[in-house]
């Protein structure tokens, strides 16, 4: 692997929906298409090259060339904007993206009733040139569940995906954002080779492959923030998946779901 001194920080950019008319459900994560294509334009006059997860993983293992200025677009849920607004963006620029599909939602809506992507949607995309990857079927916060369920939400998810589109799914994004161990283990035994999380940091060359950090873009995030990020600024860099106060919350909402279960977005249809 490069040395972290040779090679940059990446900012790899977390979108949910780009719509100029969103539920309230997904509204504080949805940008509009004006805003989105802006962010592009922004990418590329910094002079970035764009790449999925699975090539950014295979740069710095080493299998392939890092460009000198990387950057990535990813898309958690599976909107069905992600195919008709966002990638159509992407490709008059010559971008790619990774899109993160929950299963259990293809061919139907959020719950606040957004279209999500189908089946066939989802292949259209990939024809596209975007890298699919999973996302749990239910949308639940993995690292409360026990293990059998978390073995569904995971390799369940990746059997869906490769079943509904004939590819192989590489890379996988945690809901929420939240993982542990357990659940980066579970997400490793499935069959997965890379797992983003959010962490609202620059990624790192010592990101753990089962950690990549990701920077959330929210309706509220300015074009200023943006154009920080891509030249390294802005956020921090590669924090820890286990910082004291990650650890607390996760204890808190164990608990919370104990007493009150949080029902996935698949239930809550």
């Amino acid at each position: 692997m490069p040395s972290r001194t040779s090679t940059p920080t990446v900012p790899i950019l977390l979108y949910h929906s780009v719509s100029d008319s969103p539920s309230s459900f997904i509204a504080p994560f949805t940008v509009s298409p004006d805003t989105f294509a802006r962010h592009l334009d922004a990418v590329a006059a910094s002079g970035a090259t764009t790449l999925t997860v699975s090539q950014l993983r295979a740069a710095l293992d080493g299998h392939q060339p890092l460009p000198q200025r990387p950057v990535l677009v990813t898309f958690d849920d599976g909107f069905l904007d992600t195919l008709t607004v966002a990638a159509p963006l992407l490709a008059e620029r010559g971008m790619s993206m990774t899109a993160y599909v929950t299963t259990g939602v293809v061919g139907g809506t959020s719950p606040g009733g957004d279209p999500m992507l189908s089946w066939s949607q989802t292949a259209e995309l990939a024809a596209s040139g975007a890298e699919i990857g999973g996302h749990s079927h239910t949308h639940p916060e993995l690292d409360t569940l026990p293990v059998t369920a978390l073995r569904e939400e995971t390799a369940g998810c990746r059997a869906r995906l490769q079943d509904g589109t004939g590819l192989p799914i590489h890379s996988f994004a945690y809901p929420f954002g939240y993982s542990d161990p357990r659940v980066r283990r579970v997400v490793q035994d499935a069959g997965f080779t890379s797992a983003c999380s959010v962490k609202n940091a620059l990624s790192a060359p010592h990101d753990p492959p089962f950690g990549i950090s990701r920077l959330m873009v929210m309706s509220t995030t300015g074009g200023d923030d943006v154009v920080s990020w891509l030249s390294g600024n802005g956020a921090p860099v590669g924090r820890d998946d286990e910082r004291v106060l990650t650890r607390g919350w996760r204890a808190w909402r164990r608990v919370r779901n104990r007493v009150h279960p949080m029902e996935g977005w698949a239930d809550a249809r």
